[in-house]
């Protein structure tokens, strides 16, 4: 084999490493980027139950809407001075919906 073939097999072995090089540096910006996709549904799914619980708590306890975040804290905190309240929280257990709506 001639020293131009050499070369020239070297080259085409030095682009195809180049190649496979940059494949892999594309699959991890891909999955880098479904990682952080899945992140941002995660942190939405969270945000929208934490809206949804609080607006049942302004449903029901109407004076907390327009309370600071203060207020709010000391609402909550007065709510577990109730008696039963405190323990009724801790033992609390979901029931299934047929069972609440009987």
């Amino acid at each position: 084999m001639s020293d131009f073939e050499k070369i020239d097999k070297a080259a085409k072995a030095l682009e195809a490493a180049k190649k496979k090089r940059e494949q892999a540096q594309h699959q991890v910006i891909r999955e880098e980027n479904r990682l952080e996709t899945e992140e941002k549904k995660q942190r939405s799914k969270r945000t929208h139950m934490l809206c949804f619980k609080a607006a049942h708590l302004e449903s029901i306890f109407p004076v907390v809407k327009d309370a600071s975040k203060t207020d709010f804290i000391q609402f909550c905190d007065g709510l577990l001075r109730v008696p039963g309240v405190k323990e009724y929280a801790k033992t609390f257990s979901p029931k299934p919906i047929e069972e609440v709506m009987k």
